[in-house]
């Protein structure tokens, strides 16, 4: 089993498990903005301070991220019943403790990636291959605009928003990802899916003005979440 393969099912079952034990402590999923996979352990960090983790997850930094080891994640119970919590989790790269996934669910608004614009849209393009075939985003509907034609990619490309109408409609929701900043009617329509009062959609733009939260790609081969204090090491 290749190690991208491996390491997404750890991190799928991990996140399982976490909603199968906050199921059990009749309590919602935390609010996460990133997961880290370590050589021993999964962390996660949270958006809000919780210290009320259910069994097999240990609270550090005053609530801000749970862990959990791998030993204990590998045999630890999960119950299919449950809506994976985590839908839009995507490989951001390489940090010192393992590799960094961010929920791209979390921003509040617009997402955007700015920096090299070449290395921004492939870090787009990577993002969206793998939510269109990860096994944690079996639900979720992503749709690609104004990219260039992709053989690898298993979701919607469109030339305008629009094209995608009877998808957007859909109850399920899922992620946006434009190849430029959205103008006119496509800006129009994302304003319109950001501000619905039980977000279905996110959105991930090249370059968007207005972004909630930022990635800068450099030319280095790193990218400034915003999130952490230290660079990631792309990974595409």
């Amino acid at each position: 089993m290749s190690y991208e393969r491996s390491g997404a099912w750890t991190v799928d079952h991990a996140v399982r498990v976490l909603a199968a034990g906050c199921a059990q402590r009749h309590r919602p999923v935390p609010a996460v903005g990133a997961v880290v996979l370590g050589p021993e352990s999964v962390m996660l960090r949270l958006a809000t301070p919780d210290e009320a983790a259910p069994p097999g997850w240990t609270v550090a930094q005053c609530g801000r991220t749970w862990l959990s080891s791998l030993h204990w994640l590998r045999t630890a119970a999960v119950d299919d019943r449950i809506p994976e919590p985590y839908p839009l989790l995507v490989s951001a790269g390489v940090i010192d403790g393992g590799r960094l996934l961010l929920n791209l669910a979390q921003a509040n608004g617009l997402t955007s990636i700015e920096g090299d614009l070449g290395l921004a849209r492939s870090l787009a393009r990577s993002w969206s291959r793998r939510l269109a075939i990860s096994p944690w985003a079996a639900e979720a509907r992503v749709i690609r605009v104004r990219f260039p034609h992709d053989p690898d990619f298993a979701g919607w490309n469109v030339s305008r928003l629009a094209e995608a109408a009877s998808v957007l409609d859909e109850p399920e929701g899922g992620i946006l990802f434009f190849a430029d900043r959205p103008l006119g009617r496509d800006l129009y329509q994302v304003d319109r899916l950001l501000s619905e009062p039980a977000r279905r959609w996110s959105v991930v733009a090249v370059g968007a003005d207005d972004a909630t939260w930022r990635f800068t790609v450099g030319m280095d081969g790193t990218v400034d979440t915003g999130l952490l204090a230290e660079p990631v090491r792309l990974r595409t």
